[in-house]
């Protein structure tokens, strides 16, 4: 038996009570998570966003279950047992292969953002919605490095396998070095840390927030029938380039984003009407009409040059840009003056 799985089976949950119940299991010196009530974010965001409403995408952690709670979500949605054992070296395989799929049918090039064209959407999942706020402290408590793998699995027991695995996979982006040349990247665990990072990103206080629309659902938009057409095409960002920050909620027991910067970019809201198919019987289980963010990134000259992409286009890193869609879960951050 391997070392995870006698460990995910040694787990156990003491009974708590609502959203503030502690998750104990008697180990010296392990975080105690302590979750963040809906009214302590609204205070908090009212305190530097005076008037105006939280993004959806943060809302979607304040109702999520924490504690006892996520056992039952965890079943329904993301996680389940594997049988299968989890070593370091499957999980880092896991990871690079995640990341090297989603690259290659999630990106477009900038040229079909404009009313009529149509295009194969793929739209990815948002990962753990069903995850919670953690209380700005305890977030700051918890080590984020593949070295206290075991500490953080022990501090939100129980875990399976698989969620194990995509704790494994998100501590390794967290500490992966920059993908991209100039990229500046963090992982933040509260509303409080991820305003912070995206204020010192931007060299400014004064943001605006916005996520994509509810009618992308969560589980995301990704069958090769998905064929869309362009209807709108707005800018978001006032400039014909500015400095943003994209923050990519990850999959993790307590609520995680990945927030980074690859600057500059153009930001579009899109409206996307879905082409009618009637042979095809998966076309009614998509959106007729999808209102999603898109961000491109416009210098590209440090980007993989070994992404499929490129191929595709027939151009090289630096003569095109790159956009890709955001979920339903990601946050994009811009400064007043260009929003």
């Amino acid at each position: 038996m391997g070392v995870l799985l006698f460990l995910v089976s040694l787990l156990v949950v003491v009974a708590g009570g609502g959203r503030h119940a502690a998750l104990a299991i008697g180990v010296e010196g392990t975080i105690v998570p302590s979750y963040a009530s809906t009214s302590e974010l609204n205070a908090y965001w009212q305190s530097v966003f005076p008037n105006r409403a939280m993004p959806s995408a943060i809302l979607d952690h304040c109702s999520a279950p924490s504690g006892s709670e996520r056992k039952v979500k965890e079943s329904e949605h993301y996680w389940s047992v594997y049988s299968d054992q989890l070593t370091k070296r499957d999980a880092k395989i896991y990871h690079n292969w995640a990341h090297r799929i989603a690259s290659e049918k999630l990106l477009y090039p900038e040229s079909v953002f404009t009313a009529g064209s149509k295009i194969n959407l793929y739209i990815d999942r948002a990962a753990a919605l069903h995850s919670a706020w953690l209380h700005h402290d305890t977030a700051n408590s918890v080590p984020m490095s593949t070295k206290n793998f075991t500490e953080i699995v022990m501090t939100f027991a129980p875990v399976s396998l698989a969620m194990a695995r995509d704790i494994w996979s998100t501590l390794s982006s967290c500490e992966h070095p920059r993908e991209v040349a100039s990229e500046q990247k963090a992982c933040t665990m509260s509303v409080q840390s991820m305003h912070g990072f995206a204020a010192s990103a931007l060299g400014t206080s004064e943001l605006r927030a916005f996520s994509t629309s509810l009618d992308v659902p969560e589980e995301g938009i990704g069958s090769p029938s998905n064929m869309y057409r362009v209807a709108a095409v707005h800018a978001v960002t006032a400039k014909a380039a500015a400095n943003t920050v994209t923050c990519h909620s990850m999959s993790f027991p307590a609520t995680l984003f990945y927030c980074h910067a690859v600057n500059p970019t153009r930001i579009y809201e899109v409206t996307l009407q879905r082409e009618k198919e009637d042979s095809d019987v998966t076309v009614s289980k998509t959106p007729a009409v999808v209102r999603a963010l898109v961000v491109c990134h416009v210098n590209t000259s440090a980007f993989d040059p070994t992404l499929m992409y490129w191929v595709k286009l027939g151009r090289k890193p630096g003569e095109a840009s790159v956009c890709h869609f955001l979920t339903r879960g990601d946050i994009l951050w811009a400064p007043a003056s260009v929003a």
